[in-house]
């Protein structure tokens, strides 16, 4: 690759001007360590869009569980005033009332 940037890519601007600048003089001397940087560069970038889409399944999980236990609680309450009408029915019977 003969382009005047010695054969890389444009790189993106991390918005740091010293950090834009030590990337800028690594490029422009053609360091092999510039290399080393945009090869970490392209590896950082795959493992944080990789775990974004870990991140973002995580979260419907999270939101999926939370809706499971709000139908549970009111299950749960449901239950519980059916149960204590029953208790209240036995109730009566055993001291003799009749319900209604």
């Amino acid at each position: 690759m003969g382009s005047a940037n010695g054969g890389f890519r444009e790189i993106p601007r991390t918005g740091n001007p010293m950090v834009d600048a030590a990337l800028q003089r690594m490029q422009e001397r053609n360091d092999s360590r510039f290399r080393d940087i945009e090869d970490a560069m392209v590896v950082q970038a795959h493992l944080e869009k990789k775990m974004s889409e870990v991140l973002r399944r995580h979260a419907e999980l999270l939101a999926s569980q939370d809706e499971s236990l709000e139908r549970h609680k009111l299950r749960m309450e449901e239950f519980d005033d059916k149960l204590n009408a029953l208790i209240d029915i036995i109730m009566r019977r055993e001291s003799g009332s009749a319900p209604g």
